[in-house]
């Protein structure tokens, strides 16, 4: 023991070598400790996995993330434009409660909400006790559902109510005289919409059918909120859309849903070049451009169908926000929405082909110019990493049979003619014009003829 002294070290910074080895020690068993924890929660964990036919896993947080249909957008969307996400002048939902520039509102929210009783001649208790069972399926729709309001069903509850009697309130219209409450100008009625079709700033369909199951009197109406919403408020066509998660998710629906377009398996385009054509390009290819309820193409006629888009100074937002979700949701998508956008970018590269698709009942242009319109589409593929269109069923119907009736040759030729008269009048407006005077005056030429022959030919008796 007196020869232990002599073995230790001193080192630079004044310790011994032996407290450093203890400290070490001390670590390694602390390191080893949590490794042990860590496998034997997971090991636990696993033997709650259950192995379904298609390979798939399937456990209480598989079942909670196929509900998940609310999300935070990613900062790699957000870093690029971040008011396109942001609501500007109400706010629905967890997500942005509480934020100053929103906080005016909540006092017409609670105006709202005591006209709503008032018209419904229901008492508060019947809206909240609707909703209670089902309280933690709502959360659930929540990505990211703060902890606070994890932590306060009461409070959450209260928020759904106030926020989805408001919601359907605003769904009702600007008709006093049948709904007494607050009269919404034209510039809010604007910030709504726009703001109501934020994904980040949404209710759960579910909220909205049970108040209005309780207004009524005890009926669900999936079908009649939904078709209510459109007609009303969007002004989309009506058509059946089956169920929505949200009210983004049946603008989503009513814009590009079909169910010819469901599928598990997409289809995929390996190796090849996606080059596609303008609007006028389609045309000089014999193509016929419709405005329909969804996009399709009819291989026998050559009539292409799309949906009729109003354009104004939401409909970026919209768009992005829509690509976000369709990027976001994991389950029943398969990239419809991205495809559909891809689509319109594809087809609209100039004035032109906007002034034909305004021409076709296809576009309504609410920002002005036409060429804003193709600004437009273009900064939608340049702002946001688009998701790759070719694994949509969709788009697999309608791009896959355009080529094939281009490529028939009298089409093919059709084509080749109308582009090099067009390129060899250089698209000018006084070529045409001279065109067009050169006709007429061949047509005076020939009546001035006919007249001088006609009477040797055939003289008066």
């Amino acid at each position: 023991m007196r020869n232990e002294p002599e073995r230790v070290e001193l080192l630079d910074d004044g310790s011994s070598s032996s407290e450093v080895e203890s400290e070490l020690g001390v670590q390694q068993c602390t390191t080893n400790r949590a490794k042990q924890e860590w496998v034997v929660q997971i090991c636990n964990e696993a033997e709650g996995v259950e192995l379904l036919d298609d390979g798939s896993i399937s456990t209480e947080l598989d079942r909670y993330s196929k509900k998940r249909s609310i999300f935070k957008v990613p900062a790699l969307l957000k870093n690029l434009n971040d008011k396109a996400y942001e609501p500007q002048m109400v706010s629905f939902g967890p997500y942005h409660y509480g934020k100053e520039h929103l906080m005016p509102m909540e006092k017409c929210k609670h105006n709202t909400l005591l006209h709503f009783l008032k018209r419904s001649e229901k008492p508060l208790e019947s809206y909240f006790n609707a909703l209670a069972p089902v309280v933690q399926d709502l959360k659930d729709f929540y990505d990211a559902l703060p902890p606070s309001w994890n932590a306060d069903t009461s409070g959450f509850l209260k928020l759904m109510v106030l926020d989805g009697c408001f919601m359907l309130r605003i769904l009702g219209g600007n008709f006093s005289k049948f709904w007494p409450g607050p009269v919404f100008g034209d510039m809010e009625t604007a910030g709504f919409k726009r703001d109501m079709l934020l994904l980040e700033n949404q209710l759960p369909m579910l909220v909205l059918v049970k108040i209005d199951q309780v207004q009524n009197g005890g009926e669900l109406r999936h079908e009649f909120i939904q078709n209510h919403v459109a007609v009303r408020y969007f002004g989309i066509w009506p058509r059946p859309v089956g169920k929505s998660l949200h009210v983004l998710d049946m603008y989503r629906k009513t814009l590009i849903w079909d169910e010819r377009y469901v599928s598990e398996n997409p289809p995929t385009f390996p190796g090849k070049t996606h080059a596609f054509w303008s609007a006028i390009e389609l045309t000089e290819a014999g193509i016929t451009l419709e405005a329909g309820e969804t996009i399709s193409f009819h291989k026998d006629n050559g009539v292409l169908r799309l949906p009729h888009l109003e354009v104004d100074h939401a409909t970026e937002s919209i768009f992005l926000n829509l690509i976000a979700f369709d990027g976001l949701h994991a389950w029943g998508f398969q990239g419809e929405v991205t495809s559909f956008i891809y689509f319109m970018r594809q087809l609209i590269k100039s004035p032109r082909d906007v002034r034909l698709l305004i021409s076709s009942g296809i576009l309504e242009n609410g920002i002005g110019s036409d060429e804003a319109i193709v600004q437009l589409f273009d900064s939608l593929s340049k702002e946001v990493p688009i998701l790759n269109p070719f694994t949509s069923k969709m788009f697999h119907d309608v791009y896959e049979p355009i080529l094939d009736y281009s490529r028939k040759p009298q089409n093919r030729l059709r084509a080749n003619l109308v582009q090099a008269y067009h390129e060899s009048t250089n698209w000018s407006p006084l070529a045409y014009l001279s065109i067009l005077a050169a006709i007429l005056l061949f047509i005076l030429s020939f009546l001035q003829t006919w007249y001088t022959i006609y009477p040797y030919y055939n003289p008066r008796k």
